[in-house]
Order: C-alpha cells, then structure tokens, then sequence
C-alpha cells in the first residue's frame, strides 16, 4: 500500500528521505536491511500500519517530558510477545518515525548538531544490543528508548546523561553505554560536558548531583579487580546510599550479553570482569545494583 498525508509516518517510512533517516539513527548493516524488510511488510499490512501510527503519536505526546515529571505511556496497548516481527519491532518504527520531531526538539532548545545526530544513534545501539544478545533482530529494550526520545537524554563524550525529576529535585541521571573502556579522562570530560550543557540547554531544570544507579556501584567489585582498574577508579567518584539492589542479571547482562538461564561454566573467562563475575556466583554469592550521587561542584573540581 502507499501512504497519505493523513499518516503520520509518511515524512520518514517511504521516499527519499528513508535512507538518511536510517544512517541517522546509527542502524548497523544487519539491523538496517531488517528494517528494510520490516518497513515493507507494514506498509502492505495496514492494521500493522496503524499500531505504529498510534505509538508515535503517543511518543509525540511523552516528547518534552522527562522522567519524573507527569508523564504518559509512550507505547500505549503494546505487548511484545504478540508483535507479528520481533520483540519491540512496531515500537522501532514509531521511534524513526518520529526522528525528526525529536531533532527539532534538540534544535528548540539550542542543543549542538553533533549532540543531537550522536544522540539519535541510540535506537541503532538497542538494536544491536538486541542482536548481540539473542543473535537475531529485535530492540527488547525498546522500553528505554523513550528516555531518550523524551529529549531528556544526551550522549556526551564517552557518557550519556539524562535529567530526571526525584523527590529532593533534578539530577543528572548518568548511563554507560557499551561503548569502550571507562577511561577517567575520557569520563571526566564528560561530567565536565554535562555539567555546562544541561546548564545551558536546560536551566529552568537545575541540577546539584549527578545520580547512577548501577551494578558497576556495587563494593564487591573493588574487591575483585585490580584498584587501578577503570572500573575501581569510576566507582570510587560515588557516594553511594540505599539499600542494594538484587544485580545478577544486570551482571551477567551488561558483561556476557545474556538474559535469562547461563551455564557458568560456557561463559567466557578472558578478562578479570568476566572472571570476577563468573567466580562470585559460582560461590553462591550475588551481584547487587548499588545507587551513588556526586555533587556536581565536586565532579567538575
């Protein structure tokens, strides 16, 4: 079939501007030509057509909301398990589709074109994350992605960042993304950027700490690998308070890309992370997801 005006999806799931739209979202080869067929199939199934335009009009309405603040559900009456393509596939389409309100968000506020276009490749990095997990097409972490089509999320040097509303005020939420070792440099420079941009792009939403809540947080790290080690020296910038968190399967997840059951023994040992991970549980001990601020005075200093 061939869509009209009167679908919201027209600017970006066909014609010209497609093929820009899929280098923008940072779409891996694998995953773009999945999408390709994806796009096909839903154009020629018009009750499919329609769940996707309902997401993204329900994304449109969540953008400019971020977490914390009076929100909506950005993917309205959708269950993964009875998506006829894969996991999170009809909620990809709403998310490109819905791309350029995005950008224009980010140029609303004065955000740089290089934040924004590094941005946007989030929903690529999902995808290949799912890939990479279950060795097929899909985004099971489709349920994230809206922090970032909310405009509250940035990626900011070798860190992402977003602003969320907790019961003291703002914080900077801060996330590490799979994307190379945690070299202090490189993250000291990002809190640096954070700091000034959020400042200057977001000042009716000020902030005082940055806030992470992570099994990378968790003590019993810094016990098991070298003190020197990158991932030490970033825990050790944080203060952490509250209960732990059960963070197993965030272990296990974020180190061996696996979810569910994992046969210790068929994980790899090639780092000290792995075998560090791999040895605590096979002694019965677990992993716990731990939270931690830092003032921001104290990050930049």
């Amino acid at each position: 079939m061939s869509l009209d005006r009167d679908h919201q999806l027209h600017d970006v799931l066909q014609g010209a501007q497609l093929p820009r739209w899929l280098d923008r979202v940072g779409l891996r080869p694998d995953d773009r030509a999945d999408v390709e067929a994806l796009i096909a199939a839903v154009l020629d199934r018009p009750e499919d057509l329609v769940v996707v335009d309902r997401l993204a009009e329900a994304l449109r309405r969540t953008l400019g909301r971020f977490p914390g603040e009076p929100d909506r559900d950005p993917f309205p009456g959708y269950d993964p398990a009875a998506d006829p393509y894969a996991p999170g596939a009809l909620p990809l389409l709403a998310l490109l589709a819905t791309a350029p309100d995005l950008v224009a968000f980010h140029a609303s506020r004065g955000v740089e074109e290089a934040v924004s276009a590094r941005t946007l490749t989030e929903l690529g990095q999902q995808a290949w994350v799912h890939r990479r997990t279950y060795g097929r097409f899909g985004v099971h972490t489709y349920g994230w992605l809206p922090v970032s089509w909310s405009g509250s999320l940035y990626w900011l040097g070798r860190l992402q960042f977003n602003l969320e509303l907790q019961s003291e005020g703002w914080v900077c939420s801060t996330h590490i993304p799979q994307a190379g070792p945690l070299d202090p440099a490189a993250v000291d420079a990002s809190f640096r950027s954070a700091a000034a941009f959020f400042h200057q792009h977001f000042p009716e939403r000020p902030v005082t700490d940055f806030w992470c809540h992570s099994w990378l947080l968790d003590p019993a790290l810094a016990a098991a690998l070298d003190p020197a080690s990158n991932i030490v020296h970033f825990q050790r910038r944080w203060h952490l308070y509250g209960d732990p968190m059960p963070g197993d399967e965030d272990a296990l997840f974020f180190t061996f890309a696996h979810r569910g059951e994992v046969d210790l023994d068929a994980l790899p040992q090639q780092t000290s992370l792995q075998r560090a991970i791999v040895q605590r549980l096979r002694t019965g001990d677990h992993w716990s997801l731990r939270t931690g601020r830092i003032p921001i005075s104290e990050a930049v200093a």
